[in-house]
């Protein structure tokens, strides 16, 4: 068996279903084993297996030999989900580190994607994330990393935070203890929440971070980088930005000082930058501009847009990122009215190509009939955590069946480090929309 990746912007993987030739289509930087031996498609195809499924894919003129075209550097795989009114995306980096940032609202779908992609649903499965960053604790962004968290094949070694915790009383303000236009109540390490009064959503999360036992932290702008564990990444935070003692600015009122303080940061590939800029408000944006180098820090090739697309938008930090490709992560359930069209004609207007690329989970998943997508979670018995709806195998196979019906709501993000490549299913049949390799020398 030799693992190789797709080096095409798409090809074909055939392969047989009760005695009939079927094909799902890879993207730019798919898994797939070359295996040795005769396929069933005949000489012009090699033997290979995808997602446990023996096939095979077609040879191709290369330097004079036939050979499949694929190749044995993995790519950065950057998965944008549809999870709704909400934030979620997972990245793979070229070393095989694994990073989730944010988990969305839906309490299933992040944990029933994660399921699909690494086949929970087998026997003696496993998962390992190594790095779980919260942007900021708004159900919309949290409420789905609940049950992965309590998932029993499931394992995060370090969970990043903003600092900012939601308290149901206490102080003046959910998000803790106002004065001199300062928030002064932030937190690191699960202690520092001892004997706090906690929003039951807040309170269930931290309960499931202790369950799980993973490395709990805040970060700020002032601890530069984390190190992911994969020395062809690098991670540059960018915000929040705490004030000299230690307090975040009170930006007008709770909901603009949690988004405008959201954990953000820049993700650097080789030449490509890709800006993850949570809730990112007007006076967060203003906030992060005023700091010496603060446009350099934001200037990405890749952006994952702001609130969801809202009408909350600053101009300046638009134009700072200058993006080549925006993915905008809403949904219609509670209906906000996004992606806002003032947004998406600023944004159109700030990128640095004549093509730029705009995405929206919510539009690539409205065109596919859901079916079981949408269908009810299984039910659990009495006295059960109703979290706990992938402990079997029966129950992580439901969740890989329902997953499924939900894939065209991903937007798929590859790089090379040199070149971006972006796609999204058209439908549940592995069929694509896919782009060419953006170069970055033609970029920079």
């Amino acid at each position: 068996m030799a693992l190789r990746f797709s080096t095409r912007k798409t090809q074909r993987f055939y392969y047989q279903l009760d005695g009939e030739d079927e094909s799902y289509v890879l993207i730019y930087g798919d898994e797939i084993d070359i295996r040795d031996g005769a396929s069933f498609k005949g000489p012009d195809y090699a033997k290979a297996v995808y997602r446990g499924r023996e096939g095979a894919v077609r040879k191709y003129s290369i330097g004079g030999e036939k050979k499949p075209d694929v190749g044995t550097e993995r790519a950065m795989e950057m998965y944008f989900l549809d999870v709704g009114q909400g934030d979620a995306a997972f990245i793979v980096t070229p070393g095989g580190r694994k990073i989730l940032v944010d988990g969305g609202i839906r309490r299933t779908t992040t944990t029933d994607f994660l399921v699909w992609k690494y086949r929970l649903d087998k026997p003696n499965t496993r998962l390992t994330i190594d790095h779980l960053f919260l942007s900021h604790a708004d159900e919309d962004h949290v409420v789905g990393l609940i049950p992965l968290l309590k998932h029993p094949r499931v394992t995060v070694k370090n969970i990043w935070h903003n600092g900012i915790a939601l308290y149901a009383s206490g102080y003046n303000e959910k998000l803790g203890h106002v004065a001199d236009d300062k928030l002064h109540t932030l937190h690191s390490s699960l202690d520092d929440l001892d004997g706090a009064d906690l929003t039951d959503t807040f309170g269930e999360w931290i309960a499931a971070v202790r369950e799980q036992g993973a490395n709990y932290a805040a970060l700020s702008k002032a601890d530069g980088a984390v190190d992911v564990g994969d020395p062809d990444v690098r991670m540059e935070i960018t915000s929040p930005i705490k004030e000299s003692d230690g307090t975040l600015l009170w930006l007008k009122d709770k909901s603009h000082t949690i988004n405008g303080h959201s954990l953000t940061f820049r993700l650097v590939h080789g030449h490509v930058r890709v800006c993850f800029s949570g809730d990112m408000n007007v006076e967060g944006g203003k906030h992060i501009l005023a700091q010496p180098g603060g446009a350099l820090s934001l200037d990405a090739h890749v952006f994952k847009s702001p609130h969801h697309c809202s009408h909350e938008f600053h101009i300046p930090y638009l134009d700072a990122v200058r993006p080549l490709i925006t993915v905008v992560s809403s949904g219609d359930s509670p209906d906000h009215g996004h992606p806002r069209a003032s947004f998406l004609g600023a944004v159109g207007r700030s990128g640095r190509s004549d093509h730029h690329l705009v995405f929206s989970t919510e539009i690539a998943a409205t065109f596919t009939d859901t079916g079981e997508a949408d269908a009810p979670a299984p039910e659990v018995p009495e006295g059960t955590d109703p979290d706990l709806m992938f402990a079997t195998t029966e129950l992580n196979r439901m969740a890989r069946r329902r997953f499924k019906q939900a894939l065209p709501g991903i937007i798929n993000v590859r790089s090379n480090g040199r070149e971006i490549f972006a796609a999204r299913r058209v439908q549940a049949g592995y069929q694509w929309e896919a782009y060419e390799a953006i170069d970055m020398t033609d970029y920079p």
